[in-house]
């Protein structure tokens, strides 16, 4: 079934690569969110910076404005 609205051929070039940059920026948004909450999580339990840091990704700056 051909439809010319929806056709690959005539969409505009780049759409793809561009949905995929949309669909990876909110992915990473939501990792970056889970780990901030992994990394509020392990403050609460008195985890130290150093070690909060080393398992998250996130910086000590980071780690301390939470």
């Amino acid at each position: 079934m051909h439809h010319d609205r929806w056709d690959h051929i005539v969409m505009v070039p780049g759409i793809f690569k561009e949905f995929a940059d949309e669909i990876n920026a909110k992915i990473a948004e939501h990792v970056s969110e889970n780990t901030r909450e992994i990394a509020k999580k392990m403050k609460a339990k008195n985890k130290p910076v150093e070690e909060i840091t080393e398992f998250t990704g996130l910086t000590e700056e980071e780690v301390k404005a939470l």
